[in-house]
């Protein structure tokens, strides 16, 4: 299992360091199937979806564990055509128009009602502690999907949550490009956007594309500037970094690929592990890279943390 996406976080006060007191901690907020009145539900599970796993695996220093959502679906066109049933038959009956707040009422019993009849999907968000680089790496970069981790994450541990970021990291980028001096340990792909900063509704995204081309540095003389770039890192992943410090279609080389090929593995949980162990050290590395070019001393900024209440 790997992440195709991620979002780096920094844990700024004591980071769990054992693995059973994490445990401890995310049992207090186990997943519970969401009850046939109640909309959503979420709660940690394993990571490996295995009867008996663990809530939480560690290797290297590096504890991986899973927030599950429970969402009930009640499609809003089902919702309309039973309320516009229901309030048509109560004006025959009562031979009156009803009132807004009469119709909004019905519209909610009617939706408790249904409720239980719903079907209900479930998403899963992983995300791993990195112990010794204080780091919080989360699968996902859909802002409220990881908010709702951090905010579970937060309430089972009490930690310090806050985004790792970099200053002017679409200056940096375009500056890659225009001067054609990217860093070291670094390629760029053939995909990008570009912004004009004065002109918001001008945006130019470039797929299969040399970017050091005329057209493109002609629009960067012209202002545009980079929000989101394709890169690879030592012909081992390729992945499209933005401007927020998110990193995006992440994947693995064919270098990587044949690495992951040699681990034996005869069960799911043995897979799950050596995955973990590759994906992990690789994320490290590359982690650790392209926050040292970006220079390391704007890396941790406490921007918009989340900390218990």
């Amino acid at each position: 299992m790997w992440f195709k996406q991620l979002q780096v976080f920094h844990l700024s006060n004591q980071v769990p360091t054992s693995p059973e007191k994490l445990m401890e901690q995310l049992q207090a907020l186990a997943f519970t199937p969401c009850p046939p009145s109640m909309p959503f539900s979420m709660g940690f599970v394993s990571p490996v979806d295995e009867e008996g796993a663990s809530l939480v695996r560690t290797f290297n220093g590096r504890m991986m564990f899973c927030l599950q959502i429970e969402d009930k679906i009640l499609p809003a066109s089902v919702v309309r055509q039973e309320l516009k049933e229901k309030i048509k038959k109560m004006e025959q009956a009562e031979d009156r128009r009803l009132r807004q707040s009469e119709k909004n009422t019905y519209k909610d019993e009617l939706y408790m009602t249904l409720l239980p009849r719903a079907f209900s999907r479930f998403t899963r968000l992983y995300a791993y502690i990195d112990t010794a680089k204080k780091w919080l790496v989360v699968s996902t970069t859909n802002v409220k999907k990881y908010e709702q981790f951090i905010s579970m994450l937060v309430k089972a541990t009490q930690l310090e949550v806050s985004p790792v970021s970099v200053l002017d990291l679409s200056h940096k980028m375009t500056r890659w490009l225009k001067n054609q001096d990217y860093p070291a340990h670094f390629s760029v792909e053939t995909s990008g956007v570009l912004m004009d900063p004065d002109q918001v509704s001008r945006v130019i995204r470039c797929q299969h594309q040399d970017l050091f081309a005329p057209g493109i540095q002609t629009l960067i003389g012209d202002g545009c500037e980079v929000t989101q770039l394709g890169l690879c890192w030592q012909d081992r992943i390729s992945f499209v970094l933005q401007d927020n410090f998110t990193l995006r279609s992440l994947k693995c080389q064919e270098e990587l690929v044949a690495q992951m090929n040699e681990m034996e593995a005869e069960t799911k949980q043995q897979r799950f592990d050596a995955d973990f162990i590759i994906m992990s050290e690789t994320f490290s590395q590359l982690l650790t890279d392209l926050l040292t070019c970006l220079c390391a001393e704007e890396t941790s900024l406490p921007v918009n943390r989340m900390s218990a209440a």
